[in-house]
């Protein structure tokens, strides 16, 4: 996590700091990203950076914790309202999953990044808690609407929070091989979805329809 000195710094230079260091990683694997490029970017010493953070897998931290928690929160203001239903919950917020990558476009490929990042021992712990802290609020969400009687009581929650994780992953992946998208170059040229948001919540709502009903003819 970010030092003292990082804290005491203007929202507006802790900003551009954030910045340069969310493109760095973004556009690069974990090991290829470069602090030296950061500083460079910066026109700082790279002294500077090392009273900022304690070296570059504390920097990948902070990043992970400050994109998460601006997720969070679209989530949190999602639960608030009492009268959504659990797929009512899921789809809305795969639709603010769309809002956050079209607002905070660097933010959003770098998380996707780091999902899928698995070369670096050094970062492997972190992605992994950054998971297990995702997969326990879904699967104590599945909980909440067990007991409401909304899903399936014999359906194992770690399991069912596994497969919708992976199926919001996988709407990108799909959105990828099969529409043509490559996310690093849309941000690149300052555009992340050729499609439109009702032609891409259309396949969340097939996807959705998938979780909620399975494969098996009833």
């Amino acid at each position: 996590m970010p030092l003292q000195t990082f804290h005491n710094l203007s929202s507006q230079r802790k900003k551009a700091i954030l910045v340069v260091a969310y493109e760095e990683f973004a556009f690069s694997t974990y090991q290829a990203a470069s602090v030296s490029n950061i500083v460079k970017k910066l026109e700082i010493a790279k002294g500077s950076f090392y009273r900022y953070f304690k070296n570059k897998a504390d920097l990948y931290a902070f990043l992970i914790e400050n994109a998460y928690q601006m997720r969070r929160e679209q989530l949190d203001g999602l639960l608030e309202n009492e009268s959504l239903g659990f797929f009512e919950i899921i789809r809305e917020n795969f639709r603010n999953k769309i809002i956050f990558d079209l607002e905070h476009s660097l933010e959003s490929i770098f998380l996707f990044n780091a999902m899928m990042e698995s070369n670096a021992p050094e970062v492997k712990p972190i992605i992994d808690e950054l998971k297990r802290e995702v997969l326990l609020f879904v699967s104590s969400l599945i909980v909440v609407f067990q007991k409401k009687g909304e899903i399936n009581s014999r359906v194992s929650p770690t399991v069912a929070s596994q497969f919708i994780f992976q199926t919001q992953l996988g709407i990108y992946e799909y959105l990828s091989v099969f529409k043509g998208i490559n996310f690093k170059e849309s941000v690149q040229v300052g555009r992340l979805f050729p499609l439109s948001e009702e032609e891409i919540m259309t396949i969340v709502d097939e996807m959705l329809m998938i979780i909620k009903s399975g494969l098996k003819k009833s």
